[in-house]
């Protein structure tokens, strides 16, 4: 009897919570936790049904991988290629895009070249993000961490194009 897609996809993420779990808990190098996610992707490509599903996987998997990049404070030619992958498959939710713009900002001092481009994607984020409903708690929870993500690019004497000097 197949497997219902509903039952697929609580697999598929359970199996990526795991993954995520033990990388972070085993405090893996970047490189084994890219390559963990990279497998995980793999096998579950072979199991979609469909391209909007295989393309999702991959849209997780860049998540993911710049998540990892964030939290091993990696430098642009590890952290740039899994945030153009992510930019170019485009962003499942809002949040997602939120979530990576603020990463990519408080990663500026690794790399304060891209700090246009990151503050470019954040005042994007932050439009979309007032465009939602006032009564929507995560509108002010995104707005708050918008701030945050700025405060502390700021900390390492980075700022908004626009910003300097003021």
């Amino acid at each position: 009897m197949a497997r219902l897609r509903w039952e697929w996809w609580n697999t598929v993420a359970e199996q990526r919570q795991w993954l995520s779990l033990g990388l972070a808990e085993g405090e893996m190098p970047f490189e084994v936790a890219v390559a963990a996610l990279k497998d995980l992707e793999r096998q579950f490509v072979r199991e979609a049904r469909t391209p909007a599903e295989r393309l999702h996987l991959r849209r997780l998997t860049a998540l993911n991988a710049v998540q990892a990049a964030f939290d091993h404070a990696r430098p642009w030619k590890d952290f740039g290629p899994w945030l153009r992958r992510i930019r170019r498959l485009g962003f499942p939710r809002l949040w997602d895009r939120f979530h990576v713009s603020t990463l990519y900002v408080q990663s500026l001092p690794y790399f304060p070249e891209q700090a246009e481009d990151a503050f470019a994607l954040l005042a994007d984020v932050e439009r979309r993000v007032r465009r939602l409903p006032k009564h929507r708690r995560s509108r002010q929870q995104m707005l708050d961490l918008i701030e945050h993500a700025r405060r502390e690019a700021a900390r390492y004497g980075i700022l908004a194009p626009g910003k300097r000097g003021r």
